[in-house]
């Protein structure tokens, strides 16, 4: 099982039926992963990723669940900051699952302005809008990651939460707990 399958198995067991998402390069194995769990879990194409995160946060406000949205990386991950300041002004909980660039690619602190294509800080940005925005950057953290951020959208004051979901880790199997 990979982490791609791992998040959606995840998602599927605690209750999650609904998704809504836009088709990019560096989330594809999410996507695949949904693809192959159809029979569990609707994805709702948006027109674009705004559009995902805001229908993830109607869906969330109107029923009481975790609302879930799925982009790709730079200019699609920070197109979905509308939904999430949505969530953490009016308190109700969704989970962006953004895909990023391989973490080898990613510029780290090397001083320059990008490294991979369209790759940008999503985690940075979002930090000030989420109750937890986090870079899994490896299979053997990810468990934990994806259980403490699905409890931080859920407990307390509701609010969302942020997965910068990198392509190589996507991909990357894992032992499932």
């Amino acid at each position: 099982m990979n982490c791609s399958e791992y998040l959606v198995d995840f998602l599927i067991n605690h209750g999650v039926t609904d998704v809504f998402g836009y088709a990019g390069g560096y989330i594809v194995p999410f996507m695949d992963a949904l693809y192959f769990r159809k029979n569990e879990i609707s994805v709702y194409v948006c027109y674009n990723e705004q559009g995902c995160a805001l229908a993830a946060s109607g869906y969330a406000r109107t029923s009481g669940k975790l609302g879930v949205y799925f982009t790709t990386s730079g200019p699609g991950a920070v197109n979905g900051l509308g939904g999430l300041a949505d969530a953490w002004f009016d308190g109700f909980p969704i989970m962006g699952i953004c895909g990023n660039v391989p973490t080898n690619e990613m510029k780290g602190f090397s001083g320059i302005r990008q490294n991979g294509f369209q790759e940008m800080d999503i985690v940075s940005m979002t930090r000030n809008i989420t109750k937890y925005s986090v870079t899994a950057n490896s299979s053997e953290g990810f468990p934990d990651i994806v259980n403490r951020a699905y409890n931080m959208a859920l407990l307390g004051r509701k609010g969302g939460v942020i997965i910068d979901f990198p392509l190589n880790i996507q991909q990357t199997d894992i032992i499932s707990r």
